[in-house]
């Protein structure tokens, strides 16, 4: 059985994200909920959320899955250089529903490893987490997630994790973090590249000696 209405939004702004995000599942104990739901939930922090789930799937991932794991970001990221003020999740990714004490569970173990950066994140020079800023984030999120649709080794893991990053930083309205974030990007990317420039160069000269 799918959720209501949503839960009630003010605590789902002001907590620190993870104790948001058990907050919100403790009100759907035993229920399915949908993803729609929960990115509405989140309110305004949706799209922090959204990166850090997709984030973390395109960091841990093997290279191919982890390939994939670059459009839902790019669709997120796209909002938010339009100017979207809360995410819009497609109908497809918005009916999937979920067990909100499997969630629960799994985000309880990842817990001390997430405290890590949220005891670090939090509000502080917010005007670099919102306005012109935010869509330049949004900018760089669309270049790091082509990063990851790029095949090989080390193209998905770093672009990953600076995109969790980011999610953290807005979600936290944590302009340092922000800052942090956008240099843990150009890193990424520079990794991810070279690593996708030098599996085509070693491919090229393979294939060179068959001709």
């Amino acid at each position: 059985m799918t959720a209501g209405a949503p839960p009630a939004p003010d605590r789902a702004q002001e907590a620190p994200l993870v104790e948001a995000m058990l907050h919100l599942l403790d009100r759907e104990q035993g229920k399915q909920v949908t993803l729609g739901h929960f990115v509405a939930a989140m309110g305004q922090r949706g799209f922090g959320f959204c990166l850090i789930v997709f984030g973390i799937l395109a960091a841990i991932s093997p290279p191919g899955v982890g390939s994939v794991m670059g459009a839902p970001p790019f669709l997120f990221a796209a909002q938010m250089v339009w100017g979207f003020r809360q995410p819009w999740v497609p109908s497809f990714l918005a009916r999937r529903e979920f067990s909100a004490d499997n969630v629960k569970r799994t985000l309880e173990r990842a817990r001390p490893w997430l405290k890590r950066i949220e005891i670090f994140a939090k509000p502080r020079a917010s005007w670099l987490a919102r306005g012109l800023i935010e869509r330049l984030v949004g900018v760089v999120v669309m270049i790091l997630c082509c990063v990851i649709l790029l095949p090989g080794p080390f193209t998905n893991n770093p672009p990953g994790i600076a995109i969790m990053l980011l999610g953290f930083a807005l979600a936290e309205r944590d302009g340092v973090l922000v800052v942090l974030g956008l240099l843990a990007a150009v890193v990424a990317f520079v990794v991810g590249l070279s690593a996708f420039i030098a599996v085509a160069v070693a491919l090229w000269a393979w294939a060179e000696g068959y001709f």
